[in-house]
């Protein structure tokens, strides 16, 4: 049977690292079986799911490039699918309708709370036909007294659970809409999901599926619960570590192969190796080589391979999500080489480019008033005048130039450098000067001189 994956967020917030990190798993598995993935929506918290937070969902998603197959499904619009498998349960004695109400309901909670107990679900309903008219009711499963419910994760081994610790749980809620267990094991179901890879916080959840899979008669998947994420203080993941929303990773800069790239590592390994491009992570991925140890969130090791990532991007593919208009005389090729070997983002990229935009360079007081000092508009001066003799004009000829003035006039390289880096690009901050002056080249490098100087 062919692999069948599937990503199943709620959108009920942004996506978070760890929802992320699933998908991605979800994703490579697939692409690595040439089977496929499903992204279905679990939208039945009505009360908490918006709009905005399953378009933030999916243009995350696209932005990543983790594409899927089918979908995206949402379960709001299923409710017909899910109250058909519940009432087909009723009928075969498999689940049953209760009429308790929420008083009824919190009295116990309470009096548990007095006794210093667990509450659990006393079972009121499940074996009665006195069923009250037109009352509002849900509908329970008959959980199995005693039963040894048996599983095999994939990465944690057998897993046995005694459904005497599971009480009757709700499947269908009153107002028509499924739990999150029923309407998730009817969908994988339906759907014929073969791999369900999903965090270890859903592992409690696991039993009671199994239980729903046997009930409904279908063909159980193999369980992965991958290890959680935590801080670098070995908490958990919070906006305290830096784990903001994917949305807030790209618009600070980082590269969607970066954000893959690190994510995957985190819980997955193949040999030492750190950095991968999709195509090899797809190639490489094996669920045997998931951990069961917690991943650990570092977002100075994600600087890392965003930087790394950065360095081997094609030059082509940088200037296109710059969105950089490079003035016509620029060598861009050069410039984006040049300044991506000191970048460790997208946004560092594009402010050390921004004097590659037009003509001449805005240049604001403070910096003009610092090119005076220590005589730097002489030496600027000096300089143009040695830079028209220049013939050939590559960054072994540039150099030269420079040592030799640096050499004729007694000074470091400190003491023209700065003054012609703010005159070339109106910052402090750009590639080496020798590069600067190589991606204006002859011509523009000395217009400029000559215009601030004018």
């Amino acid at each position: 049977m062919s692999v069948v994956t599937r990503f199943a967020p709620s959108p009920t917030g942004s996506l978070h690292l760890g929802a992320v990190r699933t998908a991605i798993f979800n994703f490579l598995y697939a692409r690595q079986n040439s089977g496929k993935i499903i992204l279905r929506i679990e939208d039945t918290d009505q009360e908490r799911s918006t709009s905005d937070s399953l378009n933030e969902i999916i243009s995350s998603l696209e932005w990543l490039g983790i594409n899927w197959d089918e979908g995206p499904y949402l379960q709001s619009e299923r409710l017909d699918i899910y109250r058909e498998h519940a009432e087909i349960l009723v009928d075969k004695d498999l689940a049953y309708k209760c009429f308790m109400t929420t008083e009824e309901i919190n009295q116990l909670k309470e009096r548990a709370l007095r006794e210093n107990k667990i509450y659990k679900y006393p079972g009121t309903w499940r074996n009665r036909s006195d069923h009250p008219k037109n009352a509002e009711f849900v509908i329970r499963f008959k959980t199995p007294k005693s039963k040894q419910i048996k599983f095999v994760d994939s990465l944690r081994g057998q897993i046995n659970i005694d459904s005497s610790n599971i009480e009757d749980f709700i499947v269908l809620k009153s107002n028509g809409f499924p739990t999150y267990n029923f309407a998730s094991v009817v969908d994988d179901a339906e759907m014929n999901v073969t791999n369900i890879i999903r965090g270890e916080d859903h592992l409690s959840n696991t039993p009671k599926q199994i239980l729903i899979f046997e009930a409904i008669n279908k063909k159980i998947p193999i369980f992965t619960h991958v290890s959680m994420m935590l801080g670098k203080d070995k908490t958990k993941l919070s906006k305290r570590h830096g784990a903001e929303s994917i949305n807030n990773f790209k618009k600070s800069g980082y590269l969607s192969i970066s954000m893959i790239n690190y994510l995957a590592r985190l819980g997955w390994s193949h040999g030492n190796q750190e950095i991968f491009s999709l195509k090899e992570m797809i190639s490489l991925f094996s669920l045997s080589n998931l951990s069961k140890s917690p991943a650990i969130f570092d977002t100075e090791k994600l600087s890392w391979v965003n930087t790394s990532h950065i360095k081997i991007s094609d030059n082509n593919y940088l200037k296109k999500l710059l969105e950089l208009k490079f003035y016509e005389e620029i060598d861009v090729n050069l410039a984006i080489q040049c300044a991506k070997e000191k970048s460790k983002d997208l946004n560092l990229l594009k402010e050390s480019l921004k004097f590659c935009e037009n003509e001449y360079a805005d240049i604001n007081d403070k910096l003009k008033s610092e090119i005076y000092k220590d005589n730097g508009i002489d030496l600027v001066k000096k300089f143009s005048r040695e830079l028209k003799s220049l013939e050939k004009f590559t960054k072994e000829s540039i150099k030269n130039l420079f040592d030799n003035f640096l050499e004729k006039n007694n000074i470091k390289l400190k003491n023209i450098a700065s003054p012609l880096r703010i005159i070339l690009t109106g910052s402090k901050v750009s590639p080496g000067i020798y590069e600067v002056i190589q991606i204006l080249g002859k011509n523009l490098t000395l217009k400029r001189i000559k215009y601030f100087l004018s």
